[in-house]
């Protein structure tokens, strides 16, 4: 069996996406991830962006998810690769998963009123509003949507991520927009596909995973979390 790709070859000629790996090398890490991703190189200021947004999700504490899996993991005295491995295992729709959802919305025909009406009706969350830290804003994504105005690459699914949040703040209760949010609006105006929007948020996040696993190495192994048995209430 043989596969097909045209991300990259191998042997004394590689190239990736088209492109020498010599010269690849030569690119800044967020520009090299672009290129494999979408086969080209970006243009300066969507580097500028692309970097910031992958910057933003890095870490984010230990509470959540993905890092107390990563870290419970290593305690039990596993490798490195298993740890990590454990911690992407745990992103999920409710944690790093609206990101592609939230491209998914934007960029069908729905008006934003009827996204909201749909979501209602289904009791469902929306993707990319509310957070559980942030409740009059989320910093990141205000960061992340400034910069994206500043450098004239807000778009369409932008605005339409803002009139969302602002429809459902006067038909239900006022939340933040959120990072997953303010990524998936300007990842979708420079023209990426829903299909990456995990990826991009796995990407970001495993330095911030194995950052946390090789603390973890140094501590107590075999983390045990207190529990309290209720019975069959």
């Amino acid at each position: 069996m043989s596969w097909e790709t045209s991300v990259s070859s191998e042997g004394e000629d590689a190239v990736i996406r088209g492109k020498p790996l010599e010269d690849v090398m030569d690119m800044d890490f967020s520009d090299a991830i672009w290129l494999i991703l979408k086969g080209e190189k970006p243009s300066e200021k969507e580097s500028e962006l692309f970097n910031t947004i992958l910057s933003s999700s890095i870490d984010h504490g230990i509470g959540n998810p993905s890092t107390v899996s990563a870290r419970t993991v290593q305690s039990g005295g596993n490798e490195m690769n298993t740890s990590v491995a454990a911690g992407i295992l745990a992103l999920g729709n409710s944690h790093g998963g609206a990101i592609e959802e939230a491209m998914q919305i934007l960029s069908d025909n729905r008006s934003p009123e009827k996204i909201v009406e749909t979501y209602l009706e289904n009791e469902n969350r929306i993707p990319g509003i509310g957070h559980k830290i942030y409740r009059e804003e989320d910093p990141r994504a205000t960061k992340i949507l400034e910069e994206a105005d500043n450098l004239g690459l807000s778009g369409e699914a932008t605005e339409k991520m803002t009139r969302i949040r602002d429809r459902f703040a006067e038909q239900k209760t006022d939340l933040v927009l959120n990072v997953d949010g303010a990524i998936a609006a300007v990842m979708t105006d420079m023209g990426w596909e829903p299909e990456l929007g995990k990826g991009f948020f796995i990407i970001a996040r495993t330095p911030g995973i194995v950052a946390h696993v090789r603390e973890e190495m140094d501590e107590k192994p075999f983390r045990r979390q207190k529990g309290e048995y209720v019975g069959d209430e």
